[in-house]
This record gives C-alpha cells, structure tokens and sequence, in this order.
C-alpha cells in the first residue's frame, strides 16, 4: 500500500504542472484582457480628445465667422457713424464663411456645412466643425456599405499615424454672437450770437461708445475692445435675411424700396429703402434717426441731414452728421447729370447748405426728405435746389 502509494505522492508534482499551466494560461488571459481594456480606454480616449478638439474648433470657428463685421462695425464708429442698425451686409457675402474656415483650420478642424446667421443684423454665427483627422473603423466595426465604400476608395479619412480608410470624426457646434456697444453723438454748442438753422444741429463733437471717444482721434485698439464676442447658447430667433429691410423704423417690416432707374446699385437700394421705410415719421429738429416713431415724439426721429447719414449707413457707406459737413463730402455732381442716391442740398447759409435730400428718381425730379418741424418724412420735388453731392464712388 505504501509503495501503491508512492506512486501517487511522486504524481504530485505532476498536479502541480497542471495548475501552473493554468496559471500562465490565467496570467495570458488577463494580460490580453488587460491589452484589449488599454486599446479601448485608448480608443475612448483619443475620440473623447477628438470630441474636445472639435469643439475647440467650432468655438473659434464661430466667433472668427463675426470678426469680419466687428472689425467693420468698429470702423464705422472710428468713421463717425453709429454701428446700431448696420449688419453682415455691410460685407461680402462670403466674409462669414471664409473667416470661420480659417479659424477651424487653424484649429486643426474644418467647417462643415455653411455659416448660419440669424439676428436681424447678422450678429449671430451657428457653425459645426470636424476634425481634420479621424479615428479608423476595425474591420468588424464596418458595414457592408463602408465596406464597399473602403473598396472604392469612397469618403475615406486620414488619421493622425497618417493612414486612411472609414472612420469616425470628432464634431461639435458653436454659437457665437457679437455685441455692439451703445454709441451716441455729444454735440457742440452753437456758437455765441448764432442760431441754429431749422433744418439741423450744430455740428457733432464727438461719437463715444460706451464711455470711449471714437470719433474724432478715437483709439482704433480701445473701440474694437468695445466690440465684444461671446459664446451663446441659441440663435437668435430672429432670422436674418441679408438686408437691412426688417424691422427698421414704424410700422414693421421694410420692403426692399419700388422701382428705381436701371442700374441703381444695390448699396443705393438700401439707402433708399431705409429713407422710405421712414416716410410718415415726424421731423425732429437734433433726431438721430436710429429709432423713428410716428407715435410720439423722439429724439430717434429724423432731422434731415440724419435721414441721409442713418440711409447711408444702412449701406455701409459713412457721411457725416451734419448738411455743412455733407456737402463737402464725396464728389461734386453736374445737374443734369444726378442718379438715384445722390444728395441734394438747398439754401445756401452763411456755413453752407441748411437743408439736404436724397434723390430717388432723377426723371421726375423727386427726392426724399425730412423737412422741417411740423411736418414728416415725404416725397418731394427737388427743383431750385443749389447742388448734387454723390458720397460714394461711382
């Protein structure tokens, strides 16, 4: 028995090669497990970085999409016109979209899909952005369709090794809005033993926004400051149509203005349609025309020297605020020889002109004006006149 025995003692050893077997195996497994685990926290991670790096790119693709128009904004207040009102039609079409490619790329993502505006001046920017790399499929990860799509060399990425096939790309969207300061004209004095004409104020002194001077001598770096983006949340719920025909003055709504001569620039048209949409509005002697009521009466009313400068700025072209600075601005035009737009100017005072229009049809002679206290913003004959000015090139 104990030599039967024997046998099975000696056999020990051999259940212990057993169980060290499956230790190793044990160990195997769970070091493969351990490798599978560190490839998939790794895959996690590097599409969490993806996801954060995207939305880096989306963030500033949005606030670079406004950057065109803040700068431009910022440059008409350094010019001497007040920024409340105007808007991205101010620039080109494609400004927005050119911007927020830029910034993405710079970022390491690009833009996918068009700018989004909304806000009645443009001043909100919807943007979605995508890595420019991607995280590559396995195989077992692909449908028939990437498949097929691998086989073809159809829609196809590259990921950061610099190796291309079907993947996944981080994305993210932004909202970004710009905040235009509140600008406001400090006028001077009339001078001792003058009066002011009825038709306009004394000239401006300055244009502050929001406690800074920017015009005259403003400090180009310390007004853009004034011009602030931000990240938002939403969109504005106001759509942006691209004109400065919504909203603008009593009444809602401002159509785009009726017919003009052929060849009217578009520029002009708004000018015009910003004029007509205050047709009715009550003359307010000093009026800023930056907020026209027909129900009361408002220092945002027009005076007539504002109703062409305010027209004017709704597209994009700064004049000054005054008749006298007015008509020795832009170039001088023959009569005879006037076009839509242009402004006409009439009684000849000891500073200059006291009373300025604007033209709406050369053939019939009529312009739109605001012209005196008791009366409202309306069409009227231009004839006996002292002159034409045309504030743009053209």
């Amino acid at each position: 028995m104990n030599r039967a025995g024997r046998p099975g003692r000696r056999g020990r050893p051999g259940r212990r090669g057993d169980e060290g077997a499956a230790t190793s195996i044990l160990v195997v497994g769970m070091a493969l497990c351990l490798v599978a685990a560190v490839l998939l926290f790794g895959r996690v991670a590097q599409a969490g970085d993806m996801r954060s790096r995207a939305q880096r790119g989306a963030d500033a693709a949005a606030l670079g999409a406004l950057e065109p128009l803040r700068l431009r904004l910022a440059e008409m207040a350094l010019s001497g016109t007040p920024p409340a009102g105007l808007g991205a039609w101010l620039l080109a079409d494609d400004a927005p979209q050119n911007a927020a490619e830029r910034y993405a790329r710079d970022n390491g993502t690009r833009v996918d899909g068009e700018v989004h505006l909304t806000g009645l001046d443009g001043t909100y920017a919807k943007v979605k952005a995508v890595t420019a790399d991607c995280q590559l499929k396995k195989d077992g990860e692909l449908t028939e369709q990437e498949k097929d799509d691998l086989r073809h060399g159809r829609h196809l990425c590259t990921d950061s090794k610099g190796d291309r096939g079907i993947g996944r790309v981080g994305n993210a969207v932004a909202i970004a809005r710009l905040v235009v300061p509140d600008c406001t004209y400090e006028f001077s004095p009339v001078p001792p033993g003058e009066s002011a004409p009825e038709e306009q104020p004394t000239a401006p002194a300055r244009l502050v926004c929001d406690g800074t001077v920017a015009w005259p001598g403003g400090d180009a770096a310390a007004v853009e400051k004034k011009f602030k983006l931000r990240l938002v949340d939403k969109e504005s719920d106001v759509a942006y149509n691209g004109f400065p025909y919504q909203n603008i003055g009593y009444g809602g709504a401002m159509p785009p203005p009726g017919p003009l001569p052929a060849g009217t620039p578009e520029m002009i048209r708004r000018a015009i349609a910003f004029a007509e949409a205050q047709l009715g509005t009550p003359y307010q002697w000093g009026g800023t025309c930056t907020s026209p009521s027909r129900l009361a009466a408002t220092m945002g009313n027009c005076d007539c020297s504002s109703l062409v400068q305010m027209a004017y700025r709704a597209a994009g072209i700064s004049i000054p605020r005054v008749t006298y600075d007015q008509w020795r601005f832009g170039q001088g035009i023959p009569a005879g020889q006037e076009k839509a737009g242009d402004l006409v100017f009439f009684r000849m005072g000891p500073r200059g002109p006291e009373h300025v229009g604007m033209v709406v049809d050369p053939a019939t002679h009529t312009m739109i004006e605001a012209p005196h206290t008791g009366d409202v913003v309306k069409f009227a004959p231009y004839d006996g006149n002292i002159g034409f000015r045309r504030p743009y090139a053209g």
